[in-house]
């Protein structure tokens, strides 16, 4: 149904651009057109064509040949053959049509003139029937020539035989000779009658809604049928094929009901498809002011699949459609609208309540409400956050209501009754009975024999005081309650406030609250620009619950605009108050929180960065969701977004270069680890290079946060904030406190865990001159071999600071015995690098132990280092001799190997050159 929903919004955007020309929109409803033939015909077989009024298709159909005019004004239409391109002399000759799109009927002229040439004529409503996939183009014209009809309604190309309405009149029990027992249970103030039976009959119904005056309408597979309440007579509403689900009744008399994937409207003798591309088992159902939403798909249960779970406002024309996609990981089996922008899903097991104006995420399992039945397909009202939903109890004779109190979450049963299937539960307005239409119970699974049940007493009971007034919505929280995808609703700057990639953002007013908003617009035209904003709408709305995720006020059905809270400055515009170490932890804080819900849902931002981090009434949020990956199993497209590098050079996580598809919240990690940088240092980072604040609080948790391997970064939102505590907390102990007892658990209990902690806490403290000399020096290599291996990248950090400390610590030089064993140290890890193939920590370690001897000239390790060279062979060896060669003044105290033939030539000439220096 995905190609149906993109067709729609490229044709409710066509519809709405009301700047384009005559001539671009009749070029881009040709394109649409082209589509929607396409889902009958061969797409290379539809032709394009100019007639002097604007653009025509020929094409090919069930061996027909086909001229199709798209004509905006039917006054001025004069069709006939000089008028015409000739057909190509198919193999049964040629057929030719006019689509006027600008015309809700065709005239009588038209008509006549039309048949006068042999053609036939459609207006809108068959477009639109086609658009929202309720009937292929291809076909309705090919319809009209089958039934020698030059203009047929849409609802005469989709009549219904059907068996008589007769026979699906009910009876009033009190008119039954012998009425059949119920046996019924009630409680709490509920009380049921039976009021109609009706034949025993093979179709059965799916739905029922209340016209005024007693009477129902019960939805049948062959159309509406309209029955008395008092009376039981039946007859048709609507005969329509394909009707199924509850209908909705509008106040203006308009009557819409789901037929297949499409929702259509009946409204003064007329059938118009307003929506569509709907799975199959959808439910339709009112919401604010009336106004039809649809419920449809299916929650991701225990974590399996991928969810296609929506709630839909329809609008009131084909393209108005803005589909809200809902995160609940249940059987969702219906739903009912309660107030403002809430609505309740109930689903087998448990039910949720969710609020579209702030998130589309029904969170966890902690929030939701225990589901008192077993499969609540219907669901109703029931006063004030409360709700009444019937259901089967599973044993096929017996139906239950129970009544959910939403704010207490407690449920007690209202009814049970020996009937068997339920097909409808409807609600009269201001807290009138309520129908329940089922059947009776029978043994025969073939045929059904429907009844109809008034309830009364079923509501809460009226509240001894008067509620407290609802206190009115204001700024933004009225934008998003009143949000309706129109693009009228908003007075637009005229010049922009500034242009991101291919978008556009303008200061904006509210017209109906006057609210100040930032209007966010598409200018690219292409897919995956579509794509780009689709995502950034639906993260915002999916995690618009956090504070400190940028929520999205409303958005247009193409998702070619949104609308969100005019943002006060970015983490740009603040850089250098951000320095500040308190509001710098303030800053980390909010972008954490904000990633962790996304994260906690498979979602990966991938763009954090300093200009997508917005100050929002006093709070710091995450926003610009255009380039986030999506939970595995529900991403689109992949290789197209990931052959190239993803993000923003600098922040971007070295794997985004490579693979921005397979990875982890780490990615985002480092990006976080990057932006802390950036403010503490005023540099742009390079790509794929650690950006380091200086030695103090913040430089362990960004060179742990920014670790070339991920797997070397810490792995998710709450290991990063343990390490933002650890490192720039209140800690009652002394780094070298804390690196001696690490050592101790290291070397005298063999603990691995100790050493790799011992060597992240140098690394992230690497002036420290007494850390490294009384500790690290110390720690036994066998038992921090994994330590070592398991993070290169840290290692080196390691060496490196080791190295630096050979020219001592402002006046306070090393003893000999702290000397040696740093050179002791650096050639145990270089054995243990060469053994082990790992270049960058070799040249390290031999480039430190040279440093060291060098500026030392410690006898003691000289002959184990002698005997270690002259054993070293291919890679290792062209490695040691290139540290040799940049440390001279230590690789000359080995001369004793350049006369000898053991040794590896590289590493001769290096001491040789040494020796020269």
């Amino acid at each position: 149904m995905e190609d149906v929903q993109d067709l729609l919004a490229q044709y409710g955007q066509w519809r709405r651009d009301e700047t384009a020309s005559y001539d671009d929109r009749a070029e881009q409803l040709a394109d649409i057109v082209t589509l929607l033939l396409g889902q009958s015909v061969p797409g290379d077989s539809v032709q394009r064509y100019d007639h002097e009024d604007g653009p025509g298709l020929m094409y090919e159909f069930e061996g027909w040949d086909y001229i199709l005019r798209l004509d905006e004004n039917d006054d001025e239409l004069f069709l006939g053959r000089k008028k015409l391109i000739p057909t190509s002399g198919g193999a049964h000759g040629g057929r030719w049509a006019s689509l006027v799109w600008t015309a809700d009927t065709i005239g009588e002229d038209l008509v006549a003139r039309t048949r006068e040439f042999g053609g036939t004529v459609l207006d809108r409503s068959h477009l639109e029937a086609a658009a929202a996939g309720m009937r292929p183009l291809a076909e309705l014209i090919r319809d009209h020539f089958r039934r020698r009809q030059t203009n047929l309604p849409l609802l005469s190309l989709l009549t219904a035989g059907g068996r008589a309405p007769d026979e699906w009149s009910m009876t009033p029990t009190a008119r039954l000779v012998s009425p059949p027992s119920v046996k019924t249970q009630t409680w709490a103030g509920t009380s049921a009658e039976l009021l109609l039976v009706g034949q025993k009959q093979q179709d059965r119904p799916t739905g029922m809604a209340l016209l005024p005056d007693q009477k129902a309408l019960v939805t049948t597979p062959n159309g509406l049928l309209e029955v008395d309440t008092v009376r039981g007579n039946a007859h048709w509403y609507l005969a329509l094929p394909g009707c199924h689900g509850a209908p909705v009744v509008r106040e203006n008399g308009a009557v819409l009901v789901l037929c297949g994937s499409t929702l259509v409207r009946w409204h003064d003798g007329r059938l118009n498809a307003i929506a569509g591309g709907f799975e199959d088992g959808a439910v339709l159902l009112p919401g604010p002011d009336g106004e039809p939403w649809v419920l449809s798909g299916s929650g991701v249960t225990f974590n399996t699949g991928q969810g296609t779970l929506a709630l839909t406002r329809a609008g009131d024309q084909v393209g108005d459609q803005v589909s809200y996609p809902i995160t609940f990981e249940a059987s969702v089996r219906s739903a009912v609208w309660l107030d403002r922008r809430r609505f309740f899903l109930a689903a087998s097991g448990h039910s949720a309540v969710i609020d579209l104006a702030r998130t589309t995420d029904a969170g966890q399992l902690n929030d939701w409400i225990r589901t008192p039945v077993s499969y609540p397909g219907h669901v109703l009202p029931a006063g004030t956050d409360s709700v009444v939903s019937a259901s089967p109890d599973g044993t096929g004779i017996g139906v239950g209501l129970h009544r959910t109190e939403i704010t207490s979450r407690t449920s007690e049963p209202l009814l049970h009754t020996q009937l068997g299937e339920i097909f409808g539960l409807v609600q009269e307005p201001d807290d009138g009975p309520a129908y329940l239409l089922a059947s009776l119970p029978d043994n025969d699974p073939t045929h059904v024999r429907p009844v109809l049940m008034r309830l009364t007493g079923h509501h809460t009971s009226a509240p001894t005081m008067p509620p407290p007034p609802v206190a009115p919505t204001i700024g933004y929280e009225a934008v998003s309650q009143s949000a309706r995808g129109e693009r009228r609703d908003y007075r637009l700057d005229r010049l922009p406030l500034a242009r991101e990639g291919q978008a556009e953002v303008f200061r904006a007013e509210h017209k109906d609250t006057g609210t100040i908003v930032a209007f966010k617009k598409r200018i690219g035209k292409g897919a995956r620009d579509e794509r780009r904003m689709r995502r950034e709408v639906e993260a915002a709305l999916k995690f618009g619950g956090n504070p400190h995720v940028m929520p999205v006020l409303d958005f247009g059905p193409a998702h070619d605009w949104f609308v969100m809270p005019l943002a006060e400055a970015t983490v740009e515009d603040k850089r250098t108050e951000l320095q500040d170490p308190a509001q710098l932890h303030i800053l980390v804080g909010a972008v954490a929180a904000g990633l962790a819900d996304a994260h906690r849902h498979g979602w990966i931002h991938r763009d954090i960065k300093p200009s997508n981090i917005l100050l929002l009434e006093g709070r710091w949020t995450v926003a610009d969701w255009g380039i986030v990956r999506r939970a595995r199993g529900e991403t689109s497209t992949a290789g197209l977004l990931t052959r190239a590098g993803i993000g923003t050079e600098g922040f971007a996580a070295p794997e985004l270069s490579v693979d921005g598809h397979d990875i982890t919240p780490a990615s985002d990690i480092y990006s976080l680890g990057q932006l802390i940088g950036w403010i503490s240092t005023g540099t742009w980072p390079q790509a794929n290079v650690p950006l380091l604040p200086p030695p103090g609080p913040w430089y362990g948790v960004v060179r742990q946060a920014t670790q070339l391997d991920s797997a070397q970064r810490p792995q998710d939102i709450n290991t990063f904030l343990n390490l933002v505590e650890r490192e720039t907390g209140f800690q009652d102990e002394l780094p070298i406190t804390r690196a001696t007892r690490l050592l101790e658990d290291a070397n005298e209990r063999g603990d691995t865990a100790a050493a790799a902690q011992l060597l992240t806490l140098a690394a992230d403290q690497p002036n420290s001159y007494e850390l490294y000399l009384d500790v690290v020096t110390k720690l036994n290599i066998p038992d921090a071999t994994a330590a070592l291996l398991a993070n290169p990248q840290q290692t080196t950090a390691v060496l490196q600071a080791l190295t630096g400390h050979a020219a001592g610590d402002r006046g306070d030089w090393p003893t000999w015995e702290e000397a040696d064993r740093a050179v002791w140290w650096l050639l145990r890890v270089a054995c243990l690098s060469a053994q082990k193939h790992q270049w960058p920590m070799l040249d390290d370690a031999v480039q430190g132990m040279c440093d060291w001897d060098g500026r030392w000239d410690r006898w003691d390790p000289r002959n184990t280092i002698r005997d270690w060279l002259r054993t070293l062979t291919g890679q290792a060896a062209a490695t040691v001799a290139s540290a040799l060669r940049a440390q001279p003044h230590g690789a000359r105290h080995y001369h004793e190997v350049i006369d000898d033939r053991r040794a590896d030539t590289a590493i001769r000439s290096a001491i040789h050159a040494a020796q020269r220096t």
